[in-house]
Parts: structure tokens; C-alpha cells; sequence
């Protein structure tokens, strides 16, 4: 039977607490978990790891990078369904290997934040991934399908993405798609951009994430293998002081109750654009945009004439009114 309750919390979210309150699962309004129910946890601790003398299987004994657990996955030993779990600050470029679909990677602090020395000890509870000065890489490059990315603060390079999405176009052992891909709560801080997909994934889905003061975009997606980004789910989260906002081929996305701000330079600069390169049958609703009427528009706000827009402006009703919204694909 399954018992699963809502203790307390708001929103989109939900607590399934099994028998005896030894299994939680956090899941979503319609019931999709958002936590692994198989495989095992590896941990990565920057503070106390170690990759040379510990096992990785307990948070007693982490590794000290994230590179040591991503060379586990090569040689077999963290395999699909599993969770790695971090704290600290990784300074690292990864290419995510082939062989393992469907691995998590968590933040372990309670939300994303940086884990600086000051205050004191914040160093040892937040999950932090950025790079600095010493690459120009993207941080994590993704290819394996369904992996999910939840509670860390990415800081990109100025030049390139946290996140990469790399799908080739061969359909045999060395394919890369990393489609069905899930990010959870997590927070792109600043640098050049958040989500980059540059080879059409499908079934992506972004929830409750925070981008903020990003100055190529916070997403940015074209067509290539795929025909573009064809059903993405795209809910709750906050874009916050960008220079550009989301910029996607969207076909059949749905993009429900986000929050943008209005970008570097109003009529110049994009918010939501979901036809880059082509787009069809979105669904964009119930979204708040700091974007004036006279805006909405582009090259600020792009639809598709199959697109079904309603959304809030920054002065689509008058104050004291209530019931008027943004309708129909922007002009």
C-alpha cells in the first residue's frame, strides 16, 4: 500500500515515509519520485577524502575528488542506479563517462550554497562545483541518459557552461545522449551559462533551480541530432539578474511557473525564447516576466504559432486588479 503523506512541505514537493520510517522518498504534485529507490551511495568529501587509502562506499571513508568516482564508473564499479554524494568545493572539468545510465549526484548541504571557510566551519556542509581561472572548460559534460543532478552551486567559467549536454549522432556502444536527464534545486551562481544542449536532448527536466547572473544564458538549446529540445518540463524555477535568459527549439516543452527577470538590455537581449531554430506545441504558462507589455516580444519573448502562451507581466493589469494575463504566442 503506499501510505505516502505530505510532512509539511510546500509546493511541488512531498515526503513518502515507508514502514517503520526507515525508507523517505521525496516526490513530486504528481507523484514522480525524485530519489533513487536502487543502487548504492559513494561518497566525495574535498575536506577529509581521500582517493588513495578510502573505499568511497561510506561517508567515513569519501574520496577526495569527483574524479576518483567517475573513474569507478569505467571500470564497472559504480554502476546505473547509483548515487554519489558530495560536500566541499570539486575544482574540476569532467567529461561524465560512458556504461552507466541513471547515476545521481547530490549536494549534501541543506541548500546550495558556497562552501567557504567563513563562516566558520561552512566549508564541511555546502556543495560547491566551480572552476575558476584554471579552465575554460564546461564543468561537468553529460552523455549517459537519465542522470540526475540535485542540491549543488555551480560557478562557471566566464566563457562557458556548468552544465553540457553531448549527444552524438552514432546509435551503437559508444553513443553518447544524455537525454532524461533531471536537475533538482540546484544553483547556477554566475559565470557565462547554466544548461547548454547543443545536440537536441529530449525529456529533460528542470525543477525548483536558481539561475542567476549569467551573461551568455542561463539555457541555451538548438536542434542537431535531436530535432531540438523536444519534451522538457520545465517548473518553478527562478532566473535572476541574467544578461540572457532561456533560448531553446522547444517542441512540446511544457514551461509552467517560472520567474524571469527582464534581462541585460529590454529589445536587445532574450528572456524566454522557444524557437531557436524551430519549435512547435509548447505549452509556457503561468509564468511571472519582469518584461514590460511593450517587450513581450521579440527578440525578449519568442513563441511558436502552435504554442499555447498565458503568463504575467511586469504591468499587464493595473494595480488592485486581478485576472489579466499575457495570452497567445508573443508577437
Amino acid at each position: 500500500m503506499d501510505s505516502r503523506r505530505n510532512y509539511g512541505l510546500t509546493g511541488r514537493y512531498g515526503l513518502w515515509v515507508g514502514p517503520g520510517s526507515s525508507e523517505v522518498q521525496l516526490f513530486d504534485e504528481v507523484g514522480n519520485y525524485l530519489t533513487g529507490q536502487f543502487g548504492r551511495t559513494w561518497w566525495v568529501d574535498t575536506n577529509v577524502g581521500s582517493d588513495a587509502n578510502n573505499t568511497g562506499r561510506a561517508s567515513n571513508s569519501p574520496y577526495l575528488t569527483m574524479a576518483k568516482a567517475f573513474a569507478q564508473i569505467t571500470a564497472g564499479n559504480i554502476v546505473s542506479g547509483d548515487t554519489i554524494k558530495f560536500r566541499g568545493n570539486i575544482n574540476e572539468t569532467l567529461i561524465a563517462p560512458l556504461g552507466a545510465a541513471d547515476i545521481t549526484i547530490e549536494g549534501t548541504g541543506n541548500r546550495p550554497r558556497h562552501a567557504d571557510t567563513h563562516p566558520l566551519g561552512g566549508e564541511k556542509s555546502g556543495s560547491t562545483w566551480k572552476i575558476g581561472a584554471l579552465s575554460t572548460a564546461p564543468l561537468l559534460t553529460l552523455r549517459s541518459p537519465g542522470w540526475r543532478i540535485k542540491n549543488i552551486l555551480f560557478v562557471s567559467h566566464a566563457a562557458n557552461y556548468a552544465l553540457k549536454l553531448q549527444r552524438s549522432v552514432v546509435e551503437d556502444a559508444t553513443e553518447e545522449d544524455p537525454s532524461h536527464l533531471e536537475v533538482i534545486g540546484c544553483r547556477f551562481a554566475s559565470g557565462g551559462g547554466g544548461i547548454s544542449d547543443a545536440g537536441g536532448c529530449a525529456d529533460v527536466g528542470l525543477y525548483a533551480n536558481r539561475f542567476e547572473a549569467l551573461t551568455v544564458a542561463c539555457i541555451l538549446g538548438v536542434g542537431n541530432v535531436g530535432v531540438g529540445q523536444s519534451d522538457w518540463d520545465v517548473r518553478g524555477n527562478t532566473f535572476d539578474g541574467f544578461d540572457n535568459g532561456v533560448k531553446i527549439a522547444g517542441f512540446g516543452c511544457r514551461v509552467q511557473g517560472n520567474t524571469f527577470t527582464a534581462g541585460l538590455t529590454p529589445n536587445t537581449t532574450f528572456v524566454l525564447n522557444m524557437s531557436n531554430g524551430g519549435g512547435a506545441s509548447n505549452f509556457v504558462v503561468d509564468n511571472f516576466f519582469q518584461t514590460t507589455t511593450a517587450n513581450f516580444n521579440t527578440p525578449d519573448v519568442v513563441g511558436n504559432a502552435t504554442d499555447v502562451w498565458r503568463n504575467t507581466a511586469l504591468d499587464t493589469a493595473a494595480a488592485g486588479t486581478s485576472g489579466v494575463f499575457e495570452m497567445g504566442q508573443p508577437a
